[in-house]
């Protein structure tokens, strides 16, 4: 409704940021929904996309979108998480942006059993270098890094993290301290400075995002930033977003 410049502003002018600072290699979009990130990606990059949304109807509308931009995006209808196998992903009763495979997360309306994979199954399968990961799951982040603790091992990517307050930063900080990668909470404009811990946002959607780095991020990045929020409010005041 209100376009990309009413949608996570601090987190998508950093992963527009990350498109063009990151290492080589694809940007996997997980928990896609509607698809932004990835559809972000597959126009601002020439990355490899590959997202992962397992509701039928919401794979469908990114398909749709990519289609009518002519956009290169693989979409897998599948979610990622700690094991390999099948799950129960609970209907969210309030947005389609609140599905998710933990039931106590939210009050739900109806279910689907949904195929599950490992990340580093994924990474195996496909062949793939994850450069850039994006994990929105609604609670169960910390499954997702625990299913691709080889992957990041071994390629580093940037992670871009929900983290939602009260809900998964203990098993979140367990499940990257073995990485030794630096955090930032992407909760305001301008240069942030790099987190002790990580404390999930509890209101303000613009402030949910974590940016965790393998190595600190330089000057480059923030001024790469900084252009991006500029070009989101020039969009913004001519009505193209």
């Amino acid at each position: 409704q209100g376009g990309l410049d009413g949608y996570e502003r601090n987190a998508v002018e950093s992963f527009l940021a990350a498109l063009e600072l990151a290492g080589p290699g694809a940007v996997l979009d997980v928990g896609a929904n509607i698809g932004i990130y990835g559809l972000l990606a597959a126009r601002y990059s020439a990355r490899p996309v590959h997202a992962f949304e397992p509701v039928p109807t919401l794979a469908a509308a990114t398909r749709g979108v990519a289609a009518a931009n002519g956009l290169d995006l693989a979409m897998n209808e599948i979610a990622l998480g700690r094991e390999t196998g099948s799950a129960t992903l609970y209907l969210s009763a309030v947005t389609d942006a609140s599905n998710s495979l933990n039931e106590a997360f939210r009050q739900h309306t109806g279910t689907l059993t949904v195929p599950v994979e490992r990340l580093d199954d994924y990474v195996a399968r496909t062949g793939i270098v994850p450069a850039i990961i994006k994990i929105d799951t609604e609670t169960t982040e910390p499954d997702v890094l625990a299913g691709g603790a080889e992957t990041i091992r071994t390629h580093r990517p940037w992670l871009f993290v929900e983290v939602l307050f009260g809900r998964t930063e203990t098993q979140l900080a367990e499940e990257i301290a073995p990485h030794g990668y630096t955090f930032y909470h992407l909760d305001a404009p301008g240069r942030l400075e790099p987190c002790d811990t990580i404390v999930g946002e509890g209101s303000d959607s613009s402030g949910y995002m974590y940016l965790f780095v393998p190595e600190p991020l330089d000057e480059e990045f923030w001024t790469l930033r900084s252009r991006w929020r500029t070009a989101l409010d020039d969009a913004a005041r001519t009505g193209q977003v």
